[in-house]
């Protein structure tokens, strides 16, 4: 019950934030100095390793949260996707919200190819944040000055460009947080979006999803074994950081 009367009211918020779209403008953040951040020294071999291979000043100018978070994705892609140092990529993130880690995926990217495109999907772009700035002029700021950067608003079930590799934080899949995010239940389709997702795929490409909790984790594995994927499983992220609440889990899926 408790869910329908849920269901109800997100189907009637999210009509009306799509077609009475609120936001202050001209979203920014006050730039800090990252070289203040103490890293421990049980995790600067770490960083020396990511400033081996990435150009980390490409995270700059940032908040020291920001440019965490972005380090902590970055080093994931860097430990869990494999370099296929083409001349072209093209990346895919699902579910962006506001992107604000797009400049890992972007380091990333321009790591592994000569030229690509990045983009990151959201269907729900004009849900409005505490700071009364929605989730899309938020994300502006983030790929502010980005190339080949694409914040695509739409349904990733009517998306149907070919990747090399597709990036998935914390996907839908049981319907609390779903409805807790405002979305209506309509959009709770885990197993067919999961396999839709994998059909973007090129030969070869490579998806990485990070679920959170143990839970989720354990459905996560059930939804691959069921679409028969080829997925490895690497457990609990490192959070070196402390950036999240709740522990963080990870998975590769790897289409042959």
């Amino acid at each position: 019950m408790r869910n329908c009367l849920n269901d109800l009211k997100n189907n009637f918020d999210f009509f009306l934030r799509n077609h009475i779209t609120l936001s202050r403008k001209n979203y920014t953040e006050k730039a800090e100095d990252i070289g203040d951040i103490v890293i421990e020294d049980d995790n600067k071999n770490f960083l020396e390793k990511l400033k081996k291979s990435y150009d980390l000043e490409l995270l700059k100018p940032s908040t020291k949260r920001n440019f965490l978070e972005n380090l902590y994705f970055l080093n994931l892609f860097n430990k869990h996707f494999s370099k296929n140092n083409r001349q072209n990529n093209f990346i895919l993130d699902i579910g962006s919200k506001n992107w604000s880690y797009v400049k890992s995926e972007y380091v990333f990217s321009k790591s592994v190819s000569q030229s690509f495109v990045l983009n990151g999907i959201e269907i729900d772009p004009y849900r409005l944040c505490s700071n009364l700035y929605n989730r899309l002029e938020i994300a502006k700021y983030y790929t502010k000055g980005l190339e080949n950067t694409n914040y695509i608003i739409g349904d990733l079930m009517t998306h149907n460009q070919k990747y090399n590799y597709i990036i998935w934080i914390l996907p839908f899949i049981t319907e609390y947080p779903l409805l807790r995010w405002g979305l209506p239940l309509k959009y709770f389709k885990p197993k067919e979006m999961l396999e839709h997702a994998y059909n973007l795929l090129n030969k070869n490409g490579e998806m990485l999803i990070i679920n959170q909790g143990e839970h989720e984790y354990d459905i996560q594995k059930n939804l691959n074994r069921t679409l028969k994927l080829n997925a490895e499983y690497f457990g609990e992220t490192e959070d070196i950081f402390g950036l999240f609440k709740n522990k963080r889990y990870c998975c590769k899926i790897t289409k042959s």
